[in-house]
């Protein structure tokens, strides 16, 4: 059984490295490998909490005209962004990209590694049409700093 909650976000600023993804090549853990190696020149962007921690780190997610759309491909193809939360006017370093994600629904599970695709699909194809609701968007990867946690967040309507 799947545990989730739904929440509601604000729009979300991200600054990260971004690539395409596809079927032939993955780009996700090249992206994340880039990110953390360059991570010195944005750490100081990063939002965070009341006690000194970051906000979050985001594996947002689009469809290729950036309409923050599901991947198409059979959810194979589309951009990826691996990066860390910041202000929405924060400047972008070069070499960055800033993605701003819009004001959504989402349901929200933890997931690891281990459990990423079995995950997914479940959700997708199963508990969101079982709670009477869609797919709205491309789903997004987060990591909580303090916990280490890994939550896919779903995009629903």
């Amino acid at each position: 059984m799947i545990h989730y909650r739904i929440v509601d976000l604000p729009r979300i600023a991200i600054i990260g490295k971004e690539g395409l993804c596809t079927k032939e090549k993955n780009t996700v853990q090249d992206l994340w490998q880039q990110a953390n190696s360059g991570f010195g020149e944005i750490a100081d962007l990063g939002m965070k909490n009341a006690d000194g921690s970051y906000t979050g780190f985001w594996g947002a997610m689009s469809d290729e005209s950036m309409a923050f759309l599901p991947w198409t491909d059979d959810f194979s193809r589309g951009l990826y962004l691996a990066g860390i939360e910041v202000y929405e006017d924060t400047p972008v370093p070069e070499g960055w990209v800033r993605w701003v994600m819009p004001a959504r629904k989402y349901l929200v599970t933890d997931v690891s590694p281990e459990t990423y695709g079995e995950t997914f699909r479940d959700v997708i194809n199963r508990l969101i049409p079982e709670l009477g609701m869609k797919l709205a968007g491309a789903v997004c990867d987060f990591t909580e700093p303090a916990s280490g946690q890994n939550q896919l967040f779903f995009p629903v309507a």
